[in-house]
């Protein structure tokens, strides 16, 4: 039997963490789960102590970033696998042999491929400056969050995509509901930001809603269907939107 492939998990959020254990654990035998982690301090203090080859990581904990972590360490020498909610834009097409990704909620057929890949590196991971140069890049593209222009009465908001939980119709208006609680009115109709929102990992899940696929926490099934986002807000998922809301969240 070949050499079992070392791994550790880090994410902020427990369940998430939960979530990618119980994963590899009934699809890829072939790892071991030697250690989690949560914050800046238990993942140097494990770092220190275990040497994985393969790290599966939320790419940002709390306020703190990965990438400030990893620069405290003198080594690097795993392969770096991302599990994140920030969509496929800021990463499509990205290639590094030290680094992959996955987004939330994992595709268990992806975890199985990525798994395999290391697999199939170990021992050849690019490390030091140039592993760096790789990672910098990659998280620029996905930490920093494009901006859209939207425009009212007093004028025009500069507003990051990752900022908006959803957009809602009032008749010939829009009212775009921040993370911060905060609420723009717009005089236009949700048609027109069906398409400019789109690109960004949002989706017209009502006639009345269009909601960032990066906010929502629980999908209902039950009655119709809806989605439960960060804020605690239930939206309502129309039937005809269902087939394709699945998709974008792989839901099989």
């Amino acid at each position: 039997m070949s050499q079992l492939l070392k791994c550790v998990i880090i994410d902020d959020e427990k369940k998430d963490r939960e979530n990618i254990r119980m994963l590899l654990n009934s699809y890829c035998p072939q790892v071991n789960i030697i250690g989690e982690a949560n914050d800046r301090e238990s993942i140097l203090s494990l770092l220190s102590k275990v040497k994985p080859d393969l790290i599966f990581m939320d790419i940002q904990l709390g306020a703190v970033s990965i990438f400030d972590i990893l620069n405290e360490l003198d080594k690097i020498d795993f392969k770096i696998v991302f599990v994140s909610a920030y969509d496929t834009y800021a990463i499509k097409g990205y290639k590094y042999d030290a680094i992959d990704y996955m987004l939330k909620p994992i595709d268990p057929r992806q975890l199985i491929k990525v798994v395999d890949k290391t697999i199939r590196m170990k021992g050849t991971l690019s490390s030091g400056n140039d592993f760096m140069s790789g990672f910098k890049e990659l998280y620029t593209r996905v930490v920093e969050t494009p901006k859209i222009s939207i425009a009212d009465g007093k004028g025009v908001h500069m507003i990051k995509t990752g900022d908006v939980l959803y957009c809602v119709s009032d008749g010939n208006y829009t009212t775009f509901i921040m993370t911060d609680d905060a609420e723009i009115v717009i005089s236009k109709g949700l048609k027109h930001f069906e398409n400019k929102l789109q690109e960004y990992n949002f989706l017209r899940i009502h006639k009345s809603y269009i909601a960032n696929l990066n906010h929502i926490d629980f999908l209902l099934k039950e009655q119709g269907g809806s989605v439960i986002m960060k804020n605690g807000k239930s939206l309502p998922v129309s039937r005809n939107c269902k087939r394709e809301l699945y998709a974008k969240m792989n839901i099989v």
